[in-house]
């Protein structure tokens, strides 16, 4: 694709828009954004009510949406327990179908990660789930998008069927067709999905054209080419640049505490042996957010839940 960077004395923002009309999956900065669940936290409420409007919660899942998120970890039970303090939860783990143990992180009751152990010496990773329609069909629309496929349909159509597919840069999700339509957002879960691409616009071109998400430029984060990605016209994850630190693209999902909870996260998350992968900055829905990387060789974000209430379409 041509680039198209205009000149000098346009914004960043502008170019964005340029290109992200070129392939076709613009909306307008200007449009209102359908956060749910309602209601939502205003500006100036009460603490009472962001607290009563931040509590995690379960919501139904559409196609094209993140449903669940699944941490591989050559320490996983540590690795889960870790998630868990962060959160204010729990973690079960229970045997996984003799392959092993498979431990679940609970906060409030509610279902938000799970994390087994890597095979064959794999790096720790996260593998974020979406579902939709047809495994089989966006594979084949994957692969002609100049995607990758890594992992091959397998499973049972109509039940569990799932593959992997990689993004031009890398980046990897998979996708699912069944399995729970049910997720967990807010503080106290992984309530946001962010992905931290080497090339920011050849990913959004990708899923928005996979997925047919639409895409808008987040104003205040033009710098890091800042992108929030929307499903049917509802928030679900963010895209930005990765810092030159940063040696690959990757989907992370975000474990999101409550505002005035967050310097207390990061604090805690530091002396249970983290290191800072990414410092925490401002970010465009997050209002703060970091990346971490705990003793077991696994990635956190930690971000700070929005005044405004978002979830997964």
């Amino acid at each position: 694709m041509q680039n198209s960077r205009k000149s000098g004395d346009n914004t960043l923002a502008d170019a964005l828009s340029h290109r992200l009309a070129m392939f076709g999956a613009f909306r307008s900065v200007d449009a209102a954004f359908d956060f749910e669940p309602k209601p939502t936290a205003r500006l100036g409420a009460s603490a009472a009510t962001l607290r009563s409007s931040h509590s995690v919660r379960s919501v139904a899942v559409h196609p094209g949406t993140m449903s669940w998120h699944e941490l591989h970890s050559p320490l996983h039970e540590e690795s889960a327990a870790f998630l868990a303090t962060l959160l204010g939860g729990d973690v079960v783990t229970t045997e996984h179908g003799g392959l092993g143990t498979y431990s679940t992180v609970l906060s409030d009751g509610l279902q938000v990660a799970g994390a087994l152990q890597t095979e064959h010496g794999k790096p720790a990773h996260w593998n974020t789930f979406v579902r939709v329609p047809n495994v089989d069909l966006l594979c084949e629309i994957a692969l002609s998008l100049g995607g990758s496929v890594r992992v091959e349909p397998s499973g049972i159509i109509g039940l569990d069927r799932r593959g992997i597919i990689s993004d031009p840069t890398g980046a990897s999700l998979t996708i699912i067709a069944g399995g729970d339509d049910r997720r967990t957002v807010g503080a106290g879960a992984l309530g946001w999905d962010e992905l931290r691409s080497i090339d920011p616009m050849e990913s959004v071109r990708f899923w928005c054209s996979l997925f047919e998400w639409t895409a808008s430029p987040i104003i205040t984060a033009r710098d890091a080419q800042g992108v929030m990605l929307l499903n049917g016209g509802r928030p679900v994850a963010s895209v930005q640049m990765a810092m030159p630190t940063e040696a690959r693209s990757r989907w992370l999902p975000v474990a999101t505490v409550r505002r005035d909870q967050f310097d207390s996260a990061v604090y805690q998350a530091i002396r249970a042996g983290a290191r800072i992968s990414v410092a925490p900055s401002p970010h465009g829905i997050l209002d703060r957010c970091g990346i971490f990387v705990d003793p077991a060789g696994a990635e956190f974000a930690i971000g700070a839940e929005p005044v405004v209430a978002i979830a997964a379409a």
